[in-house]
């Protein structure tokens, strides 16, 4: 992922379940020189991440986080388990923020 994907996948997360507009988004990341020469600079990106299913988008051309079907485990509830009943393989990424 870019630095913008990155950070447009950061600010996504503060809003599970909720499609965000794309002018929301440029005029909330970036700098406000970015915003005022084009106020859907982020739209390129957000369709780039929609094509590698990272979000999804709606009708109005609002998105969001693609969430993940089914139960999933998060890798370090696998990593405490000893009996191994779960595969390491399917669980979830690590974030820096779960590392704390």
């Amino acid at each position: 992922m870019t630095a913008d994907e990155t950070e447009i996948f950061e600010f996504l997360r503060q809003f599970p379940n909720l499609y965000v507009s794309v002018t929301e988004i440029s005029k909330r990341l970036g700098n406000r020189g970015r915003y005022a020469c084009d106020r859907t600079w982020a739209r390129p990106i957000l369709r780039r991440m929609e094509m590698d299913n990272v979000v999804e988008s709606n009708a109005f051309g609002e998105y969001r986080l693609i969430c993940p079907k089914g139960d999933t485990q998060l890798f370090k509830d696998a990593l405490k388990n000893p009996t191994g009943a779960v595969p390491l393989g399917d669980t979830t990424i690590i974030l820096l923020d779960d590392s704390k």
